[in-house]
């Protein structure tokens, strides 16, 4: 494996519990599912709701109720997937670190590198208005490759946009998935902890996951990056 110190440096970016709170998507989507429920049986979306919130499975928590849910599972997955969720936003660091690699580094590429259905997830990207911020052409979506982060595929195609020698960094949050094979691509790894313990996936400590699953960075807050990365003065 070569070094890439000296190189310019390229930064891609997970999407979910990294850029924004996952939860907050889900809550955006149970609340959708309740109005559309609310609509079907006449009760109150916000009973529905807290039906739903405060279960394990919340499909489940429906068919219990009095009467049941009145769609199949696979309708109560297109309820929440086609969800545009309106209320979410950016972590407050996620958007002034990417203003300011925009306009104080605008020769660092960025990138998004996301699992998931590509409904969803663009969903997601339109409500975040991350495209503002993260040229359209930059962001891969495992639904619209056919690739996830379990292969090197997502990390070898964006690597392959650029075509040049970079330092690539992949920032994440789940080790079961993000830093395995950018560790294993000579990328620098980034992990953003979960400080206030809200993610949807939890974080093994470093101890408890094998080597190549580790990130080499921890950060408790995405403004750390650029002194973490040493890009202070770099590609002016």
């Amino acid at each position: 494996m070569f070094d890439t110190t000296d190189y310019p440096t390229a930064i891609a970016f997970d999407l979910d519990d990294t850029l924004y709170s996952e939860a907050d998507y889900v809550d955006a989507c149970l609340h959708n599912v309740a109005r559309e429920l609310g609509k079907r049986t006449g009760r109150e979306p916000s009973e529905l709701y807290d039906i739903m919130a405060s279960a394990d499975n919340a499909y489940d928590a429906l068919c219990d109720m009095p009467g049941g849910a009145p769609f199949s599972l696979d309708e109560y997955k297109e309820i929440y997937r086609s969800t545009m969720p309106r209320g979410i936003m950016l972590r407050p660091d996620a958007r002034e670190l990417l203003d300011t690699l925009r306009t104080q580094y605008p020769d660092i590429p960025l990138y998004i590198i996301t699992d998931g259905r590509s409904v969803g997830q663009r969903n997601k990207i339109a409500a975040l208005a991350l495209e503002r911020r993260i040229d359209a052409g930059h962001i891969i979506i495992s639904g619209e490759s056919g690739y996830d982060k379990h292969t090197p595929m997502p990390f070898s195609m964006t690597m392959m946009r650029e075509n040049r020698p970079l330092r690539w960094v992949y920032v994440g949050d789940n080790p079961a998935k993000d830093f395995r094979w950018p560790n294993l691509m000579g990328w620098t790894t980034v992990m953003l902890d979960d400080i206030e313990g809200r993610n949807v996936h939890a974080q093994p400590a470093d101890a408890d996951i094998a080597p190549e699953y580790r990130a080499q960075i921890h950060i408790a807050n995405l403004n750390e990056l650029p002194t973490k990365l040493n890009i202070t003065c770099q590609q002016h």
